[in-house]
């Protein structure tokens, strides 16, 4: 296996990074958490996972939402096993193998059933290109990125005109 790691500036708001990747947006369910904990327990192609949310208290809501999963890694590792798999090794970090969809420089579009969107972290030692299965094991915490509803923001923001 080779290692491939880079170092750039992922995002530069919330709202750009849902802006930049929510075509990757996978559909996950919520549920139910402690009020005021930032970690919230989410169905993930089949695997129970923690995720950081980012988009505020208020955007999650139990049951099923568009997120774009966020992990973070320090290496990724080109990879022979040709499996998709999620597994969970800690407190919001998980252990993955997966093909890859896209690359956008510092951001790796994996495939595991569901997109997940992984920032490497450290240099790039060689090219990662589609087509490519890559395995890693993320930092903690995996970011989770709600993607808000159209119709749900247009309401709101009607509702706030007439105020």
């Amino acid at each position: 296996m080779k290692t491939l790691q880079c170092q750039h500036m992922i995002e530069d708001s919330v709202e750009s990074f849902i802006a930049r990747f929510k075509p990757y947006a996978a559909p996950v369910t919520i549920f139910s958490h402690t009020e005021g904990s930032p970690l919230l327990e989410c169905l993930f192609v089949k695997t129970i996972i923690q995720v950081f949310e980012r988009t505020g208290p208020y955007v999650s809501r139990v049951g099923k939402v568009r997120m774009i999963v966020n992990p973070n890694t320090e290496r990724l590792l080109l990879s022979d096993v040709t499996q998709k798999q999620v597994l969970v090794v800690g407190t919001s970090r998980l252990q993955v193998n997966g093909l890859v969809l896209d690359r956008d420089d510092d951001v790796v579009i994996v495939d595991v059933g569901q997109p997940l969107v992984v920032g490497v972290l450290g240099e790039v030692a060689e090219p990662v290109t589609a087509g490519d299965w890559v395995s890693f094991e993320s930092v903690a915490p995996v970011h989770g990125f709600i993607v808000p509803d159209a119709h749900v923001r247009s309401l709101a923001h009607s509702e706030a005109d007439t105020i």
